[in-house]
């Protein structure tokens, strides 16, 4: 980070050194101050997206899987709208269908804290138009409360396909699982866990069996607990470092290694699990309830966006972004960062309004 300059803050401090965090998707964003988690390898929205979806019964909680909060941010005219949804896999979303359920998730104060859903039985769950064979639900969210120490994943941080192939993502990259640790009691901290691990295999369409029949899906190897499903799976970017030399040679070479861009590969769908009995055949199949090998199937990113991005979902943000317009001009809705993240312009904006010129010799402002 640049040291910041002797002078008249903020005005010499200007554009040459604003604080700028590029591990999100590789999307610049700018800051007024930095980020408290600046220096870390997983920032926060990687660990505090994660929410415990679970199912009353009676005095107790069954816990059927994990959720994770993601962001869509659409601009018009002078107005920025973020709309908040819940995601998880479908087949989670089915034990929830029509039943009020329980999030999980910590307060800012540190404890856990049970928030319900869905008490009035009318939540619509947003599905694939493929129907199961993509693992995909999700639901409009506003959090209740600013109490919530929840972060949402931006929109801009999924991997398309296209940045997949921009980006050269294969086999061998570095992938993590965000979920919480399952083995929680009374009312103690969600506990985020984050599993290392690398992509096995790229789908090229609806090949990989799984417990909703063949899909387009990832492949990953990482160590897990169970309780993924629903869980956001990310990706490190590599990258190329130019400028050495083969071993003991003067030829040219270049090396890789991981950057600290990160970006949603997609949705933890499961584990790969297998017969034991059958484990040295080349015939294997995955199997409902077995061993679980190490492997996790992962559906793209890219199909959660194509949720988002459908007509019914599109059609109702129209509708409250006309609603909101009517109400207001340069609205801001429903932020799931409690932080200010600007682009370069609206940076440089903030920076001038919040800058004065200061004659010294009459220390007034002019």
């Amino acid at each position: 980070m640049h040291n910041i300059p002797e002078g008249n803050y903020p005005l010499t401090v200007g554009k040459d050194f604003p604080y700028i965090d590029y591990r999100l998707g590789g999307v610049a964003r700018y800051y007024l101050t930095p980020r408290k988690d600046i220096n870390m390898r997983v920032p926060d929205e990687v660990l505090k997206c994660v929410v415990f979806l679970g199912i009353e019964h009676g005095v107790s909680v069954e816990w059927v899987g994990t959720g994770f909060l993601v962001s869509l941010e659409e601009k018009e005219g002078e107005g920025t709208f973020r709309f908040t949804y819940l995601v998880t896999a479908n087949h989670v979303a089915d034990d929830l269908d029509g039943v009020p359920f329980k999030i999980r998730a910590n307060r800012k104060s540190g404890e856990a804290v049970e928030i319900a859903a869905n008490e009035s039985g009318d939540l619509v769950w947003h599905r694939h138009p493929k129907g199961e064979s993509v693992d995909v639900a999700l639901c409009s969210w506003q959090m209740p409360s600013r109490d919530l120490d929840l972060l949402a994943i931006p929109t801009g941080m999924f991997l398309t396909r296209e940045i997949a192939e921009k980006t050269n993502v294969g086999p061998g990259d570095e992938v993590s699982i965000t979920g919480l640790f399952t083995k929680i009691k009374g009312q103690s901290k969600n506990v985020p866990i984050v599993r290392i691990g690398n992509l096995a295999m790229v789908p090229h369409g609806p090949v990989v069996p799984s417990g909703v029949g063949n899909i387009e899906a990832y492949l990953i190897e990482v160590k897990s607990l169970g309780g993924i499903s629903g869980s956001p799976v990310f990706i490190r970017q590599t990258v190329d470092i130019p400028g050495l030399f083969l071993w003991g040679t003067n030829t040219p070479a270049t090396a890789q290694a991981s950057s600290n861009v990160i970006r949603l590969l997609g949705l933890a769908h499961g584990h790969w699990n297998i017969d034991l009995k059958e484990i040295d055949s080349p015939m294997i199949e995955h199997v409902e309830k077995g061993f679980n090998v190490g492997l996790a199937i992962v559906v793209p990113a890219a199909h959660i966006l194509e949720v988002l991005h459908g007509a019914e979902l599109t059609h109702m943000r129209r509708k409250l972004k006309d609603a909101e317009i009517g109400k207001t001009k340069g609205a801001t809705m429903d932020s799931a960062s409690s932080e200010s993240i600007f682009t370069k312009e609206d940076f440089e904006t903030a920076l001038k309004k919040a800058s004065r010129k200061i004659d010294p010799k009459s220390k007034t402002s002019s």
